[in-house]
């Protein structure tokens, strides 16, 4: 076991490396990112990150109905997987999904309004949509492969905008491991085409280990929160962060 561990290990001199997605980059109704959102459904699933997150939101949710605000939503499929989980708990949450090119469908809509919640689409850019909406003590906020995106000063006024906004952050993003870094060259075999394998390798170097993430938010947020980052499943690394009280 402690072998298997230290094998799945990130060596100590792999630092970040932030590079662009093809994803990013594409045209929403391209082919290629219609196909590469469709393989990033099953990946997600794979990963488990709709289970991870409800578990961690279970520790920050304080208020009902709960008041949630996803950053780079994309499809919303992610949280309406986590909605199905948490609807009875949580009735009547309101949900806003922030993405530069939302591209939440008429169904996912509908189904998120079916389990009772009320949903908001905003086309906006998350930094700049941070900094220009009014600060909010009982938001949490919640990024599913976001924050990998970003590094530097971007990073830095990332977690500084939703410090300012929210009462909790919960992210589920790539763990910088071999382990991960063999998945994600093993796609190829579920299918994912050449945009998903691309933007999966290139997202593992830009992912965190071990205790960068709460470093950054430290330095960017201060130190008036409760934070755990951890390792998640096989592949991801589990960010929560908590007002203090």
């Amino acid at each position: 076991m402690i072998a298997s561990a230290r094998a799945a290990a990130a060596p100590a001199g792999w630092p970040r490396r932030v590079v662009p997605e093809l994803l990013d980059e594409l045209a929403p109704d391209d082919p290629r990112a219609l196909r590469s959102r469709r393989d990033l459904r099953v990946v997600n699933s794979i990963m488990g990150h709709a289970a991870l997150l409800a578990r961690a939101l279970d520790a920050v949710v304080t208020t009902s109905p709960p008041r949630l605000v996803e950053l780079g939503a994309g499809d919303g499929t992610v949280l309406l997987r986590l909605a199905k989980r948490r609807a009875r708990r949580w009735p009547k949450a309101h949900v806003t999904l922030v993405d530069t090119q939302p591209t939440v469908t008429p169904a996912t809509l509908a189904a998120l309004r079916e389990l009772g919640w009320t949903v908001e689409v905003t086309a906006a850019d998350a930094l700049e949509w941070l900094e220009q909406s009014r600060p909010d003590r009982e938001t949490l906020v919640l990024a599913n492969l976001f924050v990998h995106h970003f590094e530097g000063e971007r990073l830095a006024r990332l977690l500084a905008g939703v410090a300012a906004k929210a009462a909790a952050f919960v992210c589920c993003e790539p763990r910088r491991a071999r382990l991960a870094l063999l998945g994600s060259h093993l796609l190829w075999a579920i299918g994912c085409n050449d945009v998903t394998r691309h933007d999966a390798v290139v997202s593992v170097h830009a992912g965190f280990r071990d205790h960068e993430l709460t470093a950054e938010w430290v330095r960017a947020a201060g130190r008036g929160w409760n934070t755990d980052g951890t390792p998640a499943g096989a592949f991801s690394h589990l960010f929560i962060a908590r007002r203090a009280r």
